[in-house]
């Protein structure tokens, strides 16, 4: 299935798109506000200007695993469900990420987040040629009890040029429903894909 992101990632997105604006505000992965300025004469919120992009590894003044660092969050509840949005007509939807920071599971063994890259191979004329980068991570349950995973989220670092502490903010995110039940002393390793299109096969070589 598709990898959904995060409307927040979305709508920065679509103000980044819409040309001079003053503020951005993005939800982190516990529904929290930021606000961060993009083209204003003078920073209006005290994090300034948001820094392009986001940072998975080597990210500065951040942890290496969660929940201090970016990488896949475990959460043992769902997203709070929305009504109508776009054209999902008349279907109740996830598509806010955030998750009570009580629902955080805490006191799993994290491996490294890894990144590798790929890409797709044309067949035919037409082809769309899709770039992939791949997000893996492993997760040990060292608890003494089995956990229930019901939302899964690739978090990111967000940066501000006033502060030095980054903004973790989901990025994807998925719901599972039956939960998944991670017993004690079980690995699991979780691959997010993000795939971009970024040209058009013409004719083999």
């Amino acid at each position: 299935m598709p990898d959904p992101f995060n409307i927040t990632l979305i709508e920065l997105l679509m103000t980044l798109a819409y040309g001079p604006y003053p503020y951005a505000e993005l939800q982190d992965a516990f529904g929290n506000w930021y606000v961060f300025s993009l083209m204003t004469p003078s920073p209006q919120s005290p994090y300034g200007y948001l820094l392009s992009g986001f940072c998975l590894t080597n990210c500065p003044n951040a942890g290496t695993t969660p929940p201090n660092g970016p990488g896949i969050w475990l959460f043992n509840s769902p997203p709070p469900a929305g009504g109508t949005y776009f054209s999902t007509g008349s279907w109740t939807t996830y598509f806010d990420a955030y998750v009570g920071s009580p629902y955080l599971i805490t006191g799993l063994s994290y491996s490294p987040l890894a990144i590798s890259e790929g890409g797709s191979n044309p067949v035919s004329p037409g082809d769309v040629l899709i770039g992939y980068y791949y997000v893996t991570q492993s997760i040990t349950n060292t608890l003494s009890s089995p956990v229930d995973i019901y939302t899964i989220m690739l978090v990111g670092a967000f940066y501000g040029t006033l502060s030095a502490s980054p903004v973790y903010m989901p990025i994807t995110f998925y719901v599972f429903g039956p939960p998944i039940v991670l017993s004690p002393g079980v690995t699991m390793t979780v691959t997010v894909t993000l795939g971009y299109p970024y040209g058009i096969a013409v004719s083999p070589i």
